[in-house]
């Protein structure tokens, strides 16, 4: 991590008594469909949002959504393990948007060697970490492949932006519903 931010643990907002399982169950459907609302909001094929469940990053609740595009790639299920870009954390406020022949030469991006027949390709990249309001990185939201073979753009930016301080708002309500007194 970045000097300045606090890593959160997801699990015991996840585990907390005070939390019924069925309220846990709807942040995953809420969770699983703001992926579709980031692919949505910025025509991407490709949405993942991966939340930290401690300091390790290959420790992680992920969600995803793929347009029909890549519907072959729905039941790729091999979790990034916590290096190159999935793992970047990107600081409060900010947005990394990458075309694709930036994202194949930063220096974090690693390919997928052996899975690279297997895991959906990166055409380009939109992300955003997810923040709390105390500074706790919650996890990151990404986008990758435009429609149309076009490159993410300033507005593509603003939504995911918006949508990430969303998210970031509710974890933070979770969080102090959790922390209440059984």
């Amino acid at each position: 991590m970045q000097t300045g931010e606090v890593g959160i643990e997801i699990t015991p907002i996840l585990a907390a008594p005070s939390l019924e399982s069925k309220v846990v169950a709807k942040l995953d459907a809420l969770l699983r469909r703001t992926c579709r609302i980031a692919r949505a909001l910025t025509g991407a094929e490709q949405a993942a949002l991966k939340l930290r469940l401690g300091e390790d990053p290959s420790q992680a609740r992920k969600y995803f959504s793929l347009s029909e595009k890549y519907a072959a790639f729905r039941d790729f299920r091999v979790d990034p393990k916590g290096y190159g870009l999935h793992a970047m954390t990107i600081p409060r406020g900010e947005v990394v948007r990458l075309t694709e022949s930036e994202v194949l030469s930063h220096p974090l991006y690693q390919g997928f060697g052996a899975l690279a027949d297997a895991h959906p390709p990166m055409r380009g990249w939109l992300a955003t970490s997810i923040w709390g309001d105390d500074g706790r990185v919650y996890g990151l939201l990404q986008l990758s492949d435009k429609s149309g073979g076009r490159d993410f753009d300033e507005s593509d930016e603003t939504n995911i932006h918006e949508l990430s301080a969303l998210i970031g708002e509710t974890l933070d309500a979770l969080r102090l519903i959790a922390q209440r007194p059984a």
